[in-house]
């Protein structure tokens, strides 16, 4: 019908009426008593499978070696939801640290999801299990740089759900990961769209931690774009929130990320004082691998007031604490910043050191190809004594952009 007032229409309308009444289909209380009962059993087995299943994925995955992780697949111990569950959490668990083993996880729970008989679990329970596999898989995909596969895999997840439209909450998380890629193959306005339909899943349910988490994704996208000033904006807002609800964790990420935003801005006194706030916050809360992020945002104001020395210390006190933690990624942007330095005082010599330690971080850690041959190529820029400190600046803003953000989708 293409009427402004459809229901007006309805009740005025005898064959528009007949029409929509033949596609209605009439309430039935037993299909609705039997629709119950399946969805109680199914909900008496998926708890049974997790009071069964405890820890024996973290068990099956330490006793077998890596490269015969995909023989797990056939394994009748592993071919249900509780395990496939805990395949997620080991995939969020190593996301950032071990992207390639998380890939090989995700690959891993998505081949044995995909393979579940379809009568292993009602039809909707079955979509959400295999669309959180592609999901999982998609997302690490995405942390080694793979994006087109990230994005086949995370459209294939969306297409799981397809036929449920109450799948809502799982499609949002789909939908932030997709943003996520989305952000990195520099479409913003469809991850912009994306992460913003998300947000409003989000609030409905009340599901204030993946509120906070969009926002951030959010922010970072427009950091990504230089609008600095319209993520300071969204930065702040969401600091209300988490005020409010008194989410220091939360608090503290944001005025790091405000903080970096204040850089950006050359309002450093500003900068100053949100990293303050972060730092102390992340102390607090115990949050190791927080903290030196948050000094690395520190060490740049100080070096962008004139302050080298102290700067360079700071640098080099995070960058030790990222390496300690296995953090590599974010030691091999805190060595890039020391070599931007170093080529600007005209010690080309230990810049060209520190630049190959990089790389060869970067290759032993298996992350992302791009990030080492952006490396690689600055090694060779300096090696001919071309290299400048704003190239530097330009291959650090490339390896930082290929870790879009800090915030796991899961």
């Amino acid at each position: 019908m293409n009427h402004s007032d459809d229901l007006q229409h309805l009740a005025d309308c005898s064959s528009c009426r007949q029409r929509f009444s033949e596609n209605v289909l009439p309430f039935n209380a037993a299909r609705r008593r039997e629709g119950a009962r399946a969805f109680a059993a199914a909900a008496a087995q998926l708890e049974r499978e997790r009071e069964s299943a405890s820890d024996i994925v973290e068990r099956q995955l330490r006793q077998t070696p890596i490269e015969k992780w995909p023989g797990l697949a056939k394994s009748p111990a592993l071919r249900n939801n509780a395990a496939l569950e805990q395949f997620s959490e080991e995939v969020r668990k190593r996301i950032e640290r071990k992207p390639v083993e998380a890939l090989a996880i995700a690959n891993l729970a998505t081949s044995i999801a995909e393979t579940l008989p379809a009568n292993a679990y009602p039809p909707p329970v079955m979509a959400q299990i295999r669309s959180t596999a592609l999901r999982d898989r998609a997302n690490a995909l995405r942390y080694l740089g793979r994006l087109d596969e990230a994005y086949d895999s995370i459209e294939t997840a969306e297409a799981r759900l397809g036929e449920f439209p109450g799948a809502a909450h799982d499609r949002a998380i789909i939908w932030l990961v997709k943003a996520m890629i989305q952000g990195q193959m520099d479409l913003f306005d469809e991850a912009e769209r994306m992460i913003t339909a998300a947000s409003i899943v989000f609030a409905d349910v009340n599901d204030l931690p993946r509120f906070f988490q969009a926002g951030l994704v959010y922010g970072n996208l427009l950091g990504r774009q230089k609008r600095y000033e319209d993520a300071q904006r969204i930065f702040g807002d969401l600091l209300d929130v988490a005020r409010s609800t008194g989410d220091d964790k939360t608090q503290a990420r944001l005025y790091n990320n405000l903080g970096h935003c204040a850089i950006y801005l050359d309002d450093y006194a500003r900068a100053n004082i949100y990293f303050s706030e972060s730092i102390a916050r992340f102390t607090d809360l115990g949050l190791r691998a927080e903290v030196p992020r948050t000094n690395l945002g520190a060490a740049l104001v100080l070096i962008g007031k004139g302050q080298i020395d102290s700067g360079l210390a700071r640098l080099e006190d995070a960058r030790r604490a990222f390496i300690e933690l296995g953090m590599m990624g974010e030691a091999g942007l805190c060595a890039l910043r020391i070599i931007e330095v170093l080529i600007d005082r005209g010690d080309t010599e230990q810049a060209r050191v520190l630049t190959g330690a990089v790389i060869d971080e970067f290759e032993a850690a298996g992350l992302d190809t791009r990030a080492v041959q952006a490396v690689a190529g600055l090694q060779s820029s300096i090696d001919a004594d071309g290299a400048t400190a704003e190239a530097v600046r330009t291959v650090h803003e490339f390896v930082q952009g290929l870790a879009i953000d800090q915030a796991q989708a899961s």
